[in-house]
């Protein structure tokens, strides 16, 4: 102890690796030519390396607290503990070994020797379970088939425990779906999740958008909801109205005929209900009522654009009430 508190003092302070790495070597020079008699100082010297590391950093760890977060300093503490419980672990594992150098030293001066199988050949046993070719006349049956003989060599351990594996296995699996029912089974688990995603949708949609319907549809010149009509109407309605509204396998949307009414309440209606016999599809089985409002909003917009190439008008002429209502109280002024 004395030899070993004078050369610390020599060290760096805080550097433990260094110091465990000097006394790693010492150690292990102590070990190569160890006698029965030198045992106890090599493990006194080896748990003194272990205690000079833990309080060198443990004093480490207190010194720079201060500049450390909690979640940090919890970190390193575990780290500590987990360094430590190696450090453990590896004298546990010397000091075994030291005790199995003696017990064969006393073996060694007694005459007697032990053949030790490796650990492989250990493990191949357990896992194998074969029978030696010295001993394989024990378990030889009687059957003789032209001067081959048969053994009565059983399942490798390793097969049977597979197997029992898979019983208990297929025993949980039925206690856990279909005894207990505990997890849902795999058509349950979807009406699960796909109930789960239409609650997460209508309560995303929330309750300005539930409000929407044709009863109180009305044009909107707001300029953010024109640009997501624009939008949805360019992903949705160019390949049968095009791009500019003047029509295609759809009607012509600029001018002021309608097959299905022109309000706004009429355009709302046919874009969510659709019009199935002509190939158009409801799309309040895609767009929320908010994005059908905007879609409807911009269609609004399209008309009298004039677009080149526009498709003849179809349906009924649409005015709407409020041309008529001015033009009848201009009449009434004249008058």
């Amino acid at each position: 102890m004395k030899i070993f508190n004078h050369t610390y003092k020599k060290l760096p302070q805080g550097r433990a690796l260094g110091i465990l790495r000097w006394l790693l070597v010492r150690f292990g020079s102590k070990v190569r030519n160890l006698s029965p008699a030198g045992y106890r100082p090599a493990v006194k010297l080896l748990l003194c390396a272990v205690l000079v590391l833990c309080g060198s950093l443990s004093a480490n760890a207190q010194s720079d607290t201060m500049g450390i977060s909690s979640n940090d300093m919890m970190l390193i503490m575990m780290s500590l503990v987990l360094l430590v419980v190696l450090l453990v672990l590896l004298v546990a594992i010397v000091l075994l070994n030291i005790i199995k150098m003696m017990l064969n030293t006393d073996l060694e001066k007694k005459g007697i020797t032990i053949d030790e199988p490796s650990l492989w050949k250990r493990l191949n046993d357990k896992l194998t379970g074969a029978v030696p070719l010295e001993e394989e006349e024990a378990i030889e049956l009687d059957h003789d088939y032209d001067g081959i003989k048969e053994l009565d060599n059983h399942l490798p351990p390793w097969w049977k425990w597979l197997f029992y594996i898979t019983i208990v296995f297929a025993i949980a699996y039925m206690v856990n779906y279909h005894v207990l029912k505990l997890t849902p089974l795999q058509d349950e688990e979807y009406a699960q999740q796909v109930a789960k995603a239409e609650a997460a949708k209508s309560s995303s949609q929330g309750s300005e958008e539930q409000a929407i319907d044709e009863s109180n549809i009305s044009f909107s010149d707001d300029a953010a909801l024109l640009t997501k009509g624009k939008t949805i109407y360019e992903r949705n309605c160019v390949a049968c109205h095009k791009a500019g509204g003047e029509g295609g396998i759809g009607p012509n949307l600029t001018d002021d005929y309608w097959l299905h009414g022109g309000s706004a309440q009429d355009t709302y209606h046919t874009i969510s209900n659709g019009v199935v016999e002509k190939g158009m599809i409801a799309w309040k089985e895609v767009l929320s009522p908010a994005n059908m409002n905007a879609v409807n909003s911009y269609i609004y917009t399209l008309r009298g654009t004039n677009p080149a190439n526009a498709k003849a008008p179809q349906g009924e002429l649409y005015q709407e009430e409020t041309t008529t209502s001015a033009a009848t109280d201009s009449t009434a002024v004249a008058e």
